[in-house]
C-alpha cells in the first residue's frame, strides 16, 4: 500500500470479523459474494466501519448455489433482491453501495448472457454496477478452450459490460482492462 498510496484495497469476504479486522488494516472497501446474507451481522459491521460495500447477487452458498439456478424471471427477481438489499443497508446508514449481479454465482451459461445482455436494465437501482467476468467459465465454455486462454473474451464481454452500464470491472488482467476502458470512454465520450 506504500508503493500505491491512492489505491483502494478491497477485502473479499462474507464473514463480518474478517472484514473488520481487514478494514482495521487498512482496506478500503467490504467486497462480499453474500450481500450479507451468510454472516447476519457484516451489513451492521460494514455500516459500522464506514466503507463502500460492494454487494453481490447469489443464490445459496459457493457449494449449493450451481442448483439454484431456476428463475421465473432472471432479471426481475435480481432487481428486486438489490432493491431489498439496497432498502436495508440505506436502513443500517450505508450509502455507498456498489452492486455486483454475481456472474457465473448461481447462473447457468446461458443465464449469464442474459444477464449481460440486459445488465443496463439494472441501472434502475441508482447503484454503480460492477461486472465480473474475467475469465469466467461462460466465456471458456463457449470458446471451448480453458481460463487461461479466455483473455481475448474476457476483454470482448468487458467492453460489452462497459457499454451496456458496467462502471467497474474485477480482473485478472489489469493491463488489458485498462486498454479496454479507454477505448470504451473514447467512444463514449465522443
Amino acid at each position: 500500500m506504500k508503493a500505491f498510496p491512492d489505491a483502494m484495497v478491497a477485502i473479499d469476504t462474507f464473514r463480518s470479523g474478517v472484514a473488520a479486522a481487514a478494514v482495521d488494516a487498512g482496506a478500503s472497501l467490504v467486497n462480499d459474494i453474500s450481500a450479507g446474507s451468510l454472516d447476519p451481522h457484516m451489513a451492521a459491521t460494514v455500516a459500522r466501519l464506514g466503507v463502500p460495500y460492494i454487494a453481490m447477487h447469489m443464490r445459496g452458498t459457493p457449494k449449493t448455489m450451481n442448483t439454484l439456478t431456476d428463475y421465473d424471471d432472471l432479471i426481475g427477481e435480481i432487481i428486486r433482491y438489490f432493491h431489498e438489499k439496497i432498502a436495508s443497508f440505506h436502513g443500517l446508514g450505508i450509502r455507498d453501495i456498489i452492486i455486483d449481479p454475481g456472474f457465473g454465482f448461481a447462473k447457468t451459461v446461458d443465464q449469464n448472457f442474459k444477464l449481460l445482455a440486459r445488465l443496463a436494465d439494472l441501472r434502475i437501482l441508482g447503484k454503480p454496477i460492477l461486472a465480473g467476468l474475467s475469465r469466467k467459465s461462460m466465456i471458456w465454455r463457449t470458446l471451448m478452450t480453458s481460463p487461461d486462454n479466455a483473455l481475448n473474451g474476457t476483454t470482448c464481454l468487458n467492453t460489452v459490460a462497459l457499454l451496456n452500464g458496467a462502471s467497474i470491472l474485477r480482473v485478472h488482467d489489469v493491463r488489458e482492462a485498462v486498454d479496454t476502458i479507454t477505448l470504451v470512454s473514447r467512444l463514449q465520450n465522443r
